[in-house]
């Protein structure tokens, strides 16, 4: 009778057991060293030896050459726990024995003295099932069993256990079984079976599994059933995924911003039945090796060969890892929203749209740039605008022309079109004759101090009182601040004129 791989490689001792070091080095020491406690607790998802690992402390402990590291697996004793059928080791469902009276029953058995081993051991698998009234039946036994009693509890939702069950029992947390690892065993296994499984499909396989050898063996058989004992097409499509091709190609037109290939790639996943969730699942999974491969990180890849890691180059190469963030990002907001669209299709091809118009960094990073340039030069000139007049005149209108071309420079683009080029230099020419006559500006102003010796107190009092529109009359005596503004106010007037001409006329605020 057939036999599913699963079963079938389920370890027996220690050592097959893999991914899982610490535990079993420590219950090797406990074995070795007769300190095997009286209640266990694992806890860990599923497929990753919690059961295995409680058989196998059976063996050890009431193997005829025990306690033992390395239970012979042919004494009765062996041979009985790894078939179910010893009447010392009990297994127990604990979600098909979820009430108080299962508890009772184990209560009352549990004073009786094994028939034939050296220990009575209670596995109960899915522990957490249980119903609070039988845990608290469970405490005062499990506190204080017999000395010919052994507990192990199995869970994989340590969070419903109460608190009082745990500190009763020592806890092992099993970890997920990396991808490397299942893989390798899978290759180790495929030989053993007579199988020719490629490394891509070996991996697409390891990687399915979640963490889990006993999921990477039921899919093994399945491909096997498909394909038989060569195994060259991609499984992808036979385990409802997409094909790595696909998710490459669509991947690639995205990159190239090729919209018709990327909506035909779309339209096509979607009329082939395949599931657009578990597409844009694997789609982000594919940007995240992408930006490791950016960040020079290729060996925390795990789900992927050598050769495909090395494909994902030319990808890297293409985005920053910023935009590969935001990709990755539209790729996950997608699947929130994915159960509350009713058009799958529309889903995937707005997502597809977003992927497109992702802001390209780089031009992003060169326009502020540029901003941080013009900046800090407009800046300069307005310092140097603030400096007073009379310590300007040690500066020149020769660097205020300078200060001017520079600040033109600043504005001029280095990129864009012959044509906006022309218009560039066209500005550019208007700028600098507006600068010029700014710097002609400045030339008189700088000579302000010899033109204001010209000047008559007493004739600019009689201007500004003749002009003052209400009447005003002002002190002929007046010194201080009040003359020198008078003084200043009629040379910039005078040259305003010489300027913009003498027929301009002055108009006071009323």
């Amino acid at each position: 009778m057939y036999q599913v791989l699963a079963r079938k490689y389920r370890p027996k001792i220690f050592d097959e057991i893999i991914g899982q070091d610490a535990i079993i080095q420590t219950l090797k020491n406990a074995v070795i060293n007769d300190r095997i406690s009286h209640a266990y607790i694992f806890t860990g998802t599923r497929g990753i030896g919690k059961t295995s690992i409680a058989r196998i402390l059976a063996k050890s402990v009431n193997c005829i050459n025990g306690p033992t590291v390395n239970p012979c697996g042919i004494c009765s004793a062996c041979v009985q726990i790894q078939n179910g059928s010893s009447v010392d080791v009990i297994e127990i469902d604990g979600a098909s024995n979820t009430g108080v009276d299962s508890i009772r029953d184990l209560k009352e058995s549990i004073i009786y003295s094994p028939q034939s081993f050296r220990f009575k051991i209670y596995i109960i698998d899915e522990v957490h099932m249980l119903s609070n009234s039988a845990f608290n039946a469970l405490l005062k036994t499990l506190e204080e069993p017999p000395a010919h009693a052994k507990f192990i509890f199995a869970t994989t939702e340590i969070h419903k256990v109460p608190e009082t069950i745990l500190s009763r029992c020592q806890r092992f947390n099993f970890r997920r079984i990396t991808t490397k690892v299942i893989f390798e065993k899978l290759k180790e296994i495929a030989v053993a079976e007579g199988v020719f499984a490629t490394d891509e499909n070996l991996m697409i396989i390891a990687s399915l599994a979640d963490g889990s050898l006993r999921d990477s063996l039921s899919i093994l058989d399945t491909a096997i059933s498909y394909f038989g004992k060569v195994i060259k097409e991609d499984v992808s499509p036979v385990l409802g995924l997409t094909a790595k091709a696909i998710i490459f190609n669509l991947i690639g037109a995205i990159f190239r911003k090729d919209y018709e290939n990327s909506l035909k790639a779309a339209r096509e996943l979607y009329d082939s039945g395949a599931d657009v969730r578990q597409f844009m699942k694997q789609a982000a999974f594919y940007i995240r090796n992408i930006l490791i491969v950016k960040l020079k990180y290729k060996d925390l890849i795990y789900d992927l060969t050598d050769e495909e890691i090395n494909g994902l180059i030319p990808f890297a190469e293409q985005k920053s890892a910023e935009e590969l963030l935001d990709m990755i990002d539209i790729m996950l907001n997608a699947d929130i929203k994915y159960q509350r669209v009713s058009s799958p299709l529309l889903m995937l091809e707005l997502t597809i749209f977003r992927l497109f118009n992702i802001p390209s960094k780089n031009d992003v990073r060169e326009f502020i740039d540029r901003l941080e340039k013009f900046t800090e030069s407009r800046n300069n000139d307005e310092t140097s605008k603030a400096l007073p007049r009379r310590d300007s005149e040690n500066s020149g209108a020769g660097k205020s022309k300078g200060r001017n071309k520079e600040f033109s420079e600043n504005l001029n683009l280095e990129h864009g079109t012959p044509d906006e080029k022309k218009q560039e230099n066209n500005a550019s020419s208007e700028r600098e004759k507006l600068f010029d006559h700014f710097s002609k500006t400045d030339e008189k102003l700088n000579g302000q101090d010899k033109q204001a010796d010209k000047y008559d107190i007493n004739s600019i009092i009689k201007i500004r009182t003749d002009g003052d529109a209400v009447g005003k009359t002002i002190n002929a005596e007046e010194t201080g601040e009040r003359k020198n503004k008078l003084i200043d106010d009629a040379i910039v007037i005078d040259n305003i004129k010489e300027i913009f001409g003498n027929s301009i006329e002055r108009i006071d605020k009323k």
